[in-house]
């Protein structure tokens, strides 16, 4: 009987137990729902990068958006369609048309350059004396497309105020072997045909020995050839140096017999200086002959693999390295500031098991830090929605697109992308990524980053702004007349904000570039219905490598330097105008004047002396002014000439001056000048409600300055006690100017 119940006891206990416990896990279950983080969710490969993934879109006023306009087998331009048509008036036209509608697109993008395929297979899109027309724009090669492409789209691109790179595959000579193209190539100017000891095959692919010195020469030939005639922004290669694919090595056994002379008992060693060396002369080359020309190399996303035995290489396996497979050692390059900027071919995403995307973005911007080179990522347009990998599909595509572009413009040594190519901009599989980068990430315009070891010099500041309400939108005009000058920058915020035009942050209210014409009058219409009453805009001038200005400000009642001069002090707009461009007072470097701040003594001083360019020699200053401080000299020679009293011994310089000792001030100021006022009694002050707070020391000069205009009180009050602020003493200086300018 006692074992039954022992028995039932614990069976009652054991049940309670179990009750309690999955009670305890409904909870859990439950209090884990309900919780906006998921505690079972695996790690991402992402989650390390989290500080530059912000949930936000960050804005960046100086990043590279650009596309590769690939025109090699007419991948982007022109099309199969447009080179195919006989009419040779018709083919020009609708060629040249595609390439304006590929312009616009990247403007409506917000991109700031292209980078155009000049020369992919020892050709020219180019009036060239050294290669034969390519046969990508006619269907023939050598023929004359009756047009010049690149001089065309150089107009066209800068017209829109957008960069262009002349993309150059150095090596290559056709993209096939077979009988017809053997034949096609056996024309005049043809290096196939003129140097056929040079050529070499690479798979499916001609191409030029990179061992020869000679063929070198020739590529770099080339390449001066369009940097001495052509206008562009920018010189560009990208990957295709001794490999031409995954497979296919060139063989060039003999060349290294005949050429290396011993230096290098490594083949690899030995072609790696080929291609140093041609990176090397024509970085020498370009600065010398236009140095604001940029130079950069698009090599694939790997230098080097760390488990190949590269101590400094990335925590990757990629089968294809510039080190050990194309022999450029791209890293070498940036170390040794050949090259502008570079712009590694990073197709893969965060998730991907053999070449992460943070793990290899990261270790090139660790190889550009510190160092003239900028870091611009290429990434994998044309992968969305055809490609395995999980993260390039889909809503995952959106999503890994976010996440790569927001790591690009967090990450401070990234300063751009470059997207390959062209062509999927407009294809339909990949419109829901390009949506969202134009909804997000590329939602504002941006400027191109500077490379301050290029040289340029900001411009002066465009000046005379004016707005017009039309029925096109509001216009903004403005003069200009430096010829340092290549385009403007404008930027648009509602009436009460302010902008440091410096930071990061004023690329949000970035409306818009425009390309100057001639010097004058410029002129730009912001579209759409925008009241003019409402809202303030800058206007900036850059040169060609995107040294920026101060700004202009252009509005309705507004100061055309400061931000912080509007309507509520209109009545010192045109003072404060005046006298920051005669020098006489300055704001804080960011477009603010603070009109409403109280004015030291010292700076007081200073004002007057520096608009009456006052001059006196003194021995001796107040005991309160001490040597060094910038107010100084200004105090010393007020002091001499009698100005500035003090109590004798001291002058109180940090103290704020009030306005009836700036009355004193200036009534002396322009006895020393010899100019006499209208004389006043104590009988012109009764108009005055609080003329008994007036010092008696100070009644007189009140008098004389209130009855000659120079003074005026504030409804029924002169306010004698109150500190001066910056807007009055300039509304005060500025009508003496003109007072004096009147005589």
């Amino acid at each position: 009987m006692i074992k039954l119940i022992f028995l039932r006891r614990t069976k009652m206990l054991a049940k309670n137990a179990l009750v309690r416990i999955i009670s305890i896990f409904i909870v859990f279950i439950l209090m884990v729902s309900a919780s906006p983080i998921n505690i079972f969710a695996a790690a991402k490969p992402w989650d390390q990068y989290t500080q530059y993934l912000p949930g936000q879109t960050p804005i960046a006023k100086r990043h590279l958006r650009a596309a590769w306009i690939s025109t090699v087998i007419n991948l982007d331009w022109p099309s199969l369609e447009a080179r195919s048509i006989e009419n040779d008036e018709e083919r020009i036209q609708r060629s040249k048309d595609e390439l304006i509608e590929i312009l616009d697109r990247s403007v409506e993008m917000n991109m700031n350059a292209v980078f155009f395929q000049v020369s992919p297979e020892g050709d020219a899109l180019y009036k060239s004396n050294i290669v034969n027309w390519s046969r990508y724009l006619t269907g023939t090669f050598g023929k004359d497309p009756g047009f010049d492409p690149l001089a065309f789209a150089i107009e066209e691109a800068h017209k829109r105020n957008l960069e262009l790179h002349a993309w150059f595959n150095p090596y290559r000579v056709s993209m096939y072997t077979n009988e017809a193209i053997v034949e096609s190539l056996n024309i005049e100017k043809s290096v196939f045909k003129e140097h056929p000891e040079w050529i070499r095959t690479a798979r499916s692919r001609f191409v030029v020995d990179p061992g020869i010195p000679d063929a070198r020469d020739w590529v770099v030939g080339r390449v001066m050839e369009v940097v001495n005639n052509y206008d562009i922004d920018g010189i560009h290669f990208d990957d295709y140096f001794y490999y031409e694919s995954y497979e296919g090595e060139l063989d060039d056994k003999e060349t290294f017999r005949k050429y290396n002379s011993s230096q290098y008992s490594n083949i690899g060693d030995w072609r790696r200086n080929n291609t140093y060396v041609l990176i090397k002369e024509l970085s020498q080359k370009i600065q010398i002959t236009k140095p604001w020309v940029k130079f950069g190399i698009s090599p694939a996303g790997v230098w080097g693999n760390k488990k190949d035995g590269h101590t400094d290489g990335s925590n990757t396996n990629s089968s294809l390295t510039n080190y050990d497979q194309s022999f450029a050692d791209t890293k070498r390059w940036v170390e040794e500031e050949l090259i502008d900027y570079i712009s590694p071919q990073i197709y893969f995403t965060f998730a991907n098991s053999r070449v992460p995307y943070g793990e290899i973005s990261d270790w090139w911007a660790d190889v550009v830090k510190e160092r003239n080179v900028h870091l611009y990522i290429g990434q994998a347009l044309y992968k969305i929605n055809d490609n395995n990998d999980q993260y390039f599909q889909g809503n995952d595509a959106v999503d890994e697109f976010d996440r790569q572009l927001k790591f690009n413009i967090m990450k401070p040594e990234i300063m751009g992308s470059i997207m390959f190519r062209f062509k999927n901009f407009n294809d339909a599989g990949k419109q829901q990524v390009v949506n969202g980068m134009k909804k997000n990430l590329w939602a504002t315009k941006a400027l191109v980053p500077v490379m301050p070891w290029k040289g340029g010099q900001a411009p002066d500041n465009p000046t005379q702004g004016k707005v017009d309400s039309t029925n096109q939108g509001i216009k903004l005009s403005w003069l200009d007349n430096d010829p340092n000058t290549t385009y403007y920058a404008v930027y648009r915020m509602n009436k009460g904000e302010k902008i440091d035009i410096s930071s990061d942050g004023s690329g949000a209210y970035l409306i818009g570039t425009v390309r100057k014409e001639q010097n004058g009058l410029q002129e730009f219409i912001d579209k759409g219905t925008i009241d003019a009453n409402k809202v303030i805009y800058a206007v900036t001038a850059l040169d060609r490598l995107h040294n920026e200005s101060r700004e202009l400000i252009i509005s309705t009642n507004q100061s055309k330097y400061f931000y912080d001069v509007g309507n509520q002090y209109s009545w010192a707009i045109d003072a404060i105008d005046s006298s920051y461009e005669r020098g006489i007072v300055y704001g804080d470097g960011k477009g603010l004047f603070n009109p409403g701040k109280n004015t030291t003594r010292g700076d007081f001083i200073l004002m007057v002396v520096r608009a009456l360019e006052l001059k006196a020699e003194f021995q001796d200053n107040f005991s309160d002014v001490p040597k060094g401080v910038y107010y100084y000299d200004a105090i010393g020679t007020a002091r001499t000439l009698g100005i500035a009293k003090g109590d004798g011994a001291t002058f109180n310089p940090n103290g704020n001056i009030t306005r009836e000792d700036m009355m004193v001030i200036m009534a002396r100021t322009l006895e020393i000048l010899d100019i006499e006022l209208e004389e006043a009694g104590e009988e012109s002050l009764d108009m005055y409600n609080d003329a008994s707070l007036i010092s008696d020391y100070a009644r007189q000069a009140v008098a004389s300055l209130t009855k000659s205009g120079l003074i005026q009180g504030s409804g029924d009050g002169v306010k004698p006690k109150h500190q001066a602020t910056r807007a009055e003493i300039v509304v005060v200086l500025h009508r003496l100017l003109q007072s004096i300018d009147s005589i």
